[in-house]
C-alpha cells in the first residue's frame, strides 16, 4: 500500500524522531552526517573492545549517507525523509530495509551475523549514555521477537522502521533502549510539556 503520511505527522512523532537526531549529532554542529556515524561507529566498537575496521566504518557511513543526505538541520531532514516517501510511495518500506542492511552490519561487530546483547548496549548507549543496564534489557527484549537472545537482521529491520515510521506511541520508541526521563533527551511528556511553553 501506498504511503500518504509525511514525517513528523504529530507532535510525538516530531519528539521521537527530534531526540535521536539531536543524540546523533556527536560534534554538536546541529545536524547529522557521515562524521557523526563513523564517531558513533568508532565509540560503539570501543565499547565491545574492538577497533573499527574499515569495512564496518563503510557500512556507518553509507548508512549515515543514506539516512541523512546532506542535510544541515532536523528540518532539512525531515524534508529529505519525505522527500523519499513521496518518491517511493509503494516500496519505501522495502528500501527502508535495504538501507537498514548496512546498520545491521555495522552494529553486528563480530560479524557472526546476529546482534548480541554486548553489540545493541555499545550501540545504543554511544548514543544514550544515561541508559541503565535495564533500560537496554527491556528495548533489547522489545526488538527479540522470538525470544532467543540475538537480534536476527529481521527483528532489526521491522524495529527500526517501525520506530521512525509509526504515528502512534507503541513499543517500538525503546527501540534505541527504554525511553524515559533517565535517558539523554528526556521522556516523549516531559518534551511535549517544555516545547509547549517556549
Amino acid at each position: 500500500m501506498a504511503s500518504s503520511f509525511k514525517l513528523p505527522k504529530n507532535s510525538f512523532q516530531e519528539a521521537k524522531l527530534r531526540r535521536v537526531y539531536e543524540a546523533k549529532d556527536f560534534d554538536n554542529n546541529g545536524y547529522v552526517s557521515t562524521n557523526d556515524y563513523e564517531t558513533w561507529g568508532k565509540i560503539a566498537a570501543e565499547k565491545v573492545g574492538l577497533e573499527m575496521d574499515d569495512e564496518t566504518k563503510g557500512y556507518w557511513v553509507t548508512a549515515g549517507q543514506s539516512y541523512f543526505g546532506n542535510t544541515k538541520s532536523f528540518d532539512d531532514w525531515i524534508d529529505y525523509f519525505n522527500a523519499f516517501l513521496e518518491n517511493n510511495p509503494d516500496n519505501y518500506e522495502e528500501i527502508s530495509r535495504d538501507i537498514n542492511a548496512n546498520v545491521f552490519k555495522a552494529i553486528d561487530s563480530n560479524k557472526d551475523g546476529v546482534v548480541s546483547v554486548a553489540e545493541y548496549k555499545a550501540v545504543v548507549t554511544a548514543i544514550f549514555p544515561d541508559l541503565t543496564d535495564d533500560d537496554v534489557e527491556y528495548g533489547f527484549n522489545m526488538i527479540d521477537e522470538d525470544g532467543d537472545g540475538v537480534l536476527s537482521q529481521e527483528e532489526v529491520a521491522t524495529a527500526w522502521l517501525r520506530y521512525y515510521y509509526d504515528e502512534e506511541d507503541t513499543e517500538y520508541k525503546h527501540f534505541y533502549g527504554r525511553w524515559d526521563e533517565k535517558s539523554r533527551g528526556g521522556s516523549i511528556w516531559t518534551w511535549l510539556t517544555s516545547s509547549c511553553y517556549e
